[in-house]
């Protein structure tokens, strides 16, 4: 318990200044975490199916980069370059094993990871990005602490054990409570929402940062790992922290440019 919350402590003081700073400090802070994650994603791969993982990479970096620079023509490059060049490399190489599937899981990757992460800076750009990325963080790690705590101490019931075995239907109830309560809290101090939207923004984030930790718990399922790595101590990798945060940070963005 120790290690996990010195981690956390540790996490928050790198990432504080680039989210307020914003801009090319916050661009970068994305690259590195969304390009940790996504490595991490293609490692938990067969290793068969690697050989299109730098052209993923590099589609990702444009993605984000494109989302930073607001340039639409770089994102659909990057779009682009992973769909077209990995059909022509995979035609152009053929190899004994099933090379289809490496273009497909490439792809798979770029979208998982990259995309959101794109999605994360456009959301920073916008006039109240600074309060939407900090509430979307706060809420989204309040989901996951308050699931953790409540879980631990008063979890009976198993919610998801197919894919999550420790999950239980009190730890995600009091996270999805949790997160609603800090939600609508904050919607209303930092972005002026007013108490409808408040609440539905938070019974959106909640149900999305479950089912983004359950998203990542089964595909590690699948593959037979735990962690997606051993990078962060009491934590496991990269992917694991930004598990649901790649899906509350899509619902989050949409939501402040369609509804609010």
């Amino acid at each position: 318990m120790g290690t996990r919350v010195a981690s956390a402590v540790l996490l928050i003081a790198l990432i504080a200044l680039p989210v307020w700073q914003g801009g090319l400090l916050f661009v970068t802070l994305v690259l590195v975490i969304g390009g940790l994650g996504l490595w991490e994603f293609y490692r938990l791969m067969p290793r068969e199916h690697h050989s299109l993982a730098p052209l993923g990479m590099l589609a990702a970096v444009g993605l984000v980069v494109g989302a930073g620079q607001s340039s639409e023509g770089m994102v659909h490059l990057a779009i682009s370059g992973v769909v077209i060049g990995g059909l022509v490399w995979e035609m152009a190489f053929p190899a004994p094993h099933d090379r289809l599937r490496d273009w497909a899981m490439t792809l798979a990757g770029v979208l998982y990871v990259g995309w959101p992460m794109s999605l994360l800076v456009r959301l920073r750009a916008l006039p109240d990005g600074l309060w939407w990325v900090v509430l979307l963080i706060v809420a989204t790690s309040a989901c996951d602490s308050g699931a953790y705590l409540v879980g631990r101490y008063l979890g009976r019931r198993p919610f998801a054990p197919q894919y999550s075995p420790k999950k239980t239907w009190e730890g995600t109830l009091g996270g999805v409570s949790l997160c609603l309560i800090v939600t609508v809290l904050l919607g209303s101090m930092w972005l002026n929402l007013s108490p409808g939207r408040a609440l539905l923004l938070g019974a959106l984030i909640g149900p999305a940062a479950v089912l983004g930790d359950l998203a990542e718990s089964m595909i590690k399922r699948r593959v037979g790992v735990k962690d997606s790595s051993n990078l962060i101590p009491g934590h496991g990798g990269i992917l694991d922290r930004v598990d649901s945060l790649i899906f509350t940070a899509t619902v989050v963005y949409f939501f402040a440019t369609w509804v609010a």
